[in-house]
Formats: structure tokens, C-alpha cells, sequence
């Protein structure tokens, strides 16, 4: 795959069959944690000391940012919104852009969201989420 601009990007959350595009977001973020249990032994040889470890739990969290969106109906960033407010997970798609690229998707718990107004700028709006079971990713859909 050729190297992309991230202008394309975007995003979806709610039901897996009611989706609804984010808009106004200008980036997403997303981190994949995979937990280490550290399984190091003792040693009397004297030698160079390695730790060893062993695969533990995954799990995937992030953040997306951008400019308040007041659609006041149960799409765009309101739905992110009603469920900060009244927690319930949703499934959440972030994709690298609109031509069929690659996308990662999973449910999430929205986690956080940051709210803020200027005299002399756009409205910013940030959100952060938890994932809540497995991320997958895809080059199709």
C-alpha cells in the first residue's frame, strides 16, 4: 500500500447497523497495548542477565479531536455525547481514508470528552476511549 495523507481520514461510532459518521473531527489517535508478565528466574552463573517474559492481556485506547459539530439529533458527535453521559458502548471504526484503505474496529467506552470556546476560534471538542473487547483491522469495507 502506498503511503497516504492523513486529509482523508475518518471515523464512525454507534450501532454496527446504524453507524454514523463523525464529522468535524480533524484526527484520531489509537494505541494497541499488549501486557508483559516479567517471568525472569534466578541465576548463579555470573553471566549477562536477560529478563524473560511472557505474553499477557491486550487492550486499545485513543482520542480524537476536533471542532464542536451541534447537530442535535442521535448522529455526529451527539451520540458520542448522550453516551459519555449515560455510559454505553458502541462500535467504533477510525479508517486512513475514504478509498477503501485500511480501518480498525472495535467497541469502545467513551472515556473522556474536553469542551472549550474562544472569542477568536473554532469551538475545539476532544474525546478519549476505552476499547472494550477486540480491535480488528481491515483492508476491505
Amino acid at each position: 500500500m502506498a503511503a497516504k495523507h492523513g486529509k482523508s481520514g475518518w471515523l464512525s461510532y454507534g450501532a454496527a447497523a446504524a453507524r454514523k459518521g463523525i464529522y468535524r473531527i480533524t484526527s484520531w489517535s489509537l494505541n494497541i497495548n499488549s501486557d508483559q508478565a516479567d517471568v525472569t528466574s534466578f541465576t548463579t552463573n555470573g553471566g549477562p542477565i536477560w529478563r524473560s517474559f511472557d505474553a499477557g492481556l491486550n487492550s486499545w485506547d485513543g482520542s480524537i479531536s476536533g471542532f464542536w459539530d451541534e447537530i442535535a439529533d442521535s448522529s455526529g458527535q451527539a451520540v458520542i455525547l448522550t453516551s459519555l453521559l449515560t455510559p454505553a458502548t458502541g462500535s467504533l471504526k477510525l479508517a486512513y481514508d475514504d478509498s477503501g484503505g485500511g480501518h480498525f474496529s472495535g467497541g469502545v467506552y467513551w472515556k473522556s470528552g474536553s469542551f472549550g470556546a474562544s472569542v477568536d476560534a473554532e469551538n475545539p471538542v476532544g474525546y478519549s476511549f476505552q476499547g472494550n473487547g477486540v480491535l480488528t483491522y481491515s483492508t476491505t469495507g
